[in-house]
């Protein structure tokens, strides 16, 4: 619930985070290889509910390939194209991304942004058990530090 709160925050409170990040285009190649994997690029294309060119399927699918959310293996001439990640594991990696990057080099201003996260959590429908969950991630995750540091 905290997850799907945090990734609805960082998206502007779009229901699917994965069009901030996205092109129309990509989204709908994702979700086509999140429906069935190991398509060729024809068969991706035949999927899309609009019509594309075929070069630009080839093209869209190279380049999601090359960020890393798409797999490929070659088969005679052709390349096989899957998602390398499910949706919830994009998502995150998203969410993620967003945080790390308002997180980084911000010399001092960490505090208003976690006040902000923390003000938002708990203005939410069912805000008290959110705020639970939360604090229970922070414990986890100190303890892990914590193991690792013993290492």
């Amino acid at each position: 619930m905290l997850r799907k709160l945090l990734l609805g925050r960082l998206a502007g409170n779009r229901p699917d985070p994965i069009e901030t990040a996205f092109g129309v285009l990509e989204r709908d190649v994702m979700r086509v290889l999140w429906e069935q994997s190991d398509l060729a690029v024809r068969d991706v294309q035949t999927r899309l509910s609009r019509g594309v060119a075929y070069t630009t399927v080839m093209t869209t699918l190279d380049r999601l390939f090359k960020k890393g959310v798409l797999t490929r293996r070659q088969t005679g001439r052709a390349f096989l194209y899957s998602a390398a990640l499910t949706r919830a594991q994009l998502e995150a990696q998203i969410a993620g991304g967003v945080l790390s990057g308002l997180l980084q080099g911000r010399d001092g201003a960490t505090a208003p942004l976690l006040s902000n996260f923390v003000e938002s959590v708990s203005e939410q429908d069912g805000g008290a058990e959110l705020l639970r969950e939360l604090e229970d991630l922070v414990k986890q995750k100190r303890r892990q530090l914590a193991k690792d540091q013993k290492r």
